[in-house]
């Protein structure tokens, strides 16, 4: 029997340091991974530095452009059967369910996981929410006073934004489909509220950053923005401001990996990194950018993970993703004819 113990002890000790060998410390890790992002491209630099300085032996390329202009990008790729995005960071989950049911995604649970609420993942472990997009009213502060802008979406239905109202174009704007979605489904907006708009004078912009330079210019009094982008043109100086609505209309910005990735162990790593409450996700805040994961610390205004997940109005989307080219169809019904 003491035999029988000591033989046992000896394969745990064994086993043990097998583990220990195996285990990779970061200068372990060599070669290079692709980001692909619709995140701002500061965010994006931010994030290769930290990566890049914690391995040192590992570059991190990447692509930075709009969801739209993203997706179209590896779409091409999986066509030719030349993928060369490691880990892909689109705006909303409609369309990583549409790669999901297209078999184009890599299944991959990270180790900090269980630090994501699971209306912000995907159930099956094909994507994950890592970073929060929150809506509100963008304004200028050259055009308008804080008093004048409305607490909640249909207060922006006044004569005294007549003219003066700009929105992200869905069709290249995943995140603004996801907030029509929202507000058409609805039973207090539908499709009459921007019917609503459209009789008002809203005009229609290529993309948030287009939205931004016109407000900031005092051009148009107020648009509907993502928090992030506007509290960051506030820190710079920038005549704007931002106001959260009652009504909250909220989406978490998901990362993959698709098939074909080149780097798998790398994309991996990357991955990690993002969702890492000490890495990534703490690099958003420097960017007033609400991270998914819980317990980061947030600067002064920026609202919790947590409780967007408590108060956000629901998004079906996979109804979303199959229902996006209708959606879209109507809209330009009412604002491109």
């Amino acid at each position: 029997m003491n035999r029988l113990l000591i033989l046992l002890l000896a394969t745990a000790i064994l086993l043990s340091a097998t583990a220990l060998a195996a285990e990779k410390s970061p200068a372990d890790y060599a070669g290079q991974v692709m980001l692909y992002s619709s995140a701002g491209e500061d965010i994006v630099l931010a994030i290769k530095a930290a990566f890049e300085e914690k391995y040192p032996n590992v570059k991190m390329d990447y692509y930075a452009a709009t969801s739209g202009k993203a997706v179209t990008k590896l779409t091409t790729e999986f066509q030719a059967n030349a993928v060369a995005c490691d880990v892909f960071w689109p705006a909303d989950f409609s369309t990583t369910i549409s790669m999901k049911n297209n078999n184009q995604l890599q299944k991959y649970v990270s180790r900090f996981d269980e630090a994501i609420d699971p209306q912000f993942k995907d159930p099956d472990g094909y994507f994950t929410g890592a970073r929060m997009l929150v809506f509100g009213f963008t304004y200028s502060t050259l055009a308008t006073t804080p008093e004048e802008i409305p607490d909640n979406f249909d207060g922006i239905l006044s004569d005294n934004f007549k003219n003066q109202i700009l929105l992200s174009d869905p069709t290249g704007s995943a995140s603004t489909r996801a907030l029509v979605y929202t507000l058409v489904n609805n039973e207090e907006y539908g499709w009459e509220y921007f019917k609503k708009l459209k009789a008002l004078g809203t005009e229609l912009e290529s993309s948030s950053g287009a939205v931004n330079n016109k407000v900031a210019s005092g051009s148009y009094k107020i648009a509907f923005g993502l928090d992030y982008t506007t509290r960051n043109l506030m820190a710079d100086g920038s005549p704007v401001g931002f106001k959260d609505t009652k009504d909250m209309v909220a989406m978490a910005a998901p990362i993959c990996i698709p098939v074909g990735a080149p780097n798998l162990e790398l994309a991996q790593l990357l991955y990690d990194f993002i969702l890492d409450p000490e890495g990534g996700q703490l690099i958003l805040t420097r960017f007033y950018t609400t991270p998914v994961a819980s317990g980061v610390v947030l600067p002064e205004g920026m609202l919790a993970s947590d409780f967007i997940a408590q108060n956000a109005m629901p998004i079906d989307f996979i109804d979303l993703s199959a229902k996006s080219a209708e959606l879209l169809d109507q809209f330009d019904d009412i604002f491109k004819k």
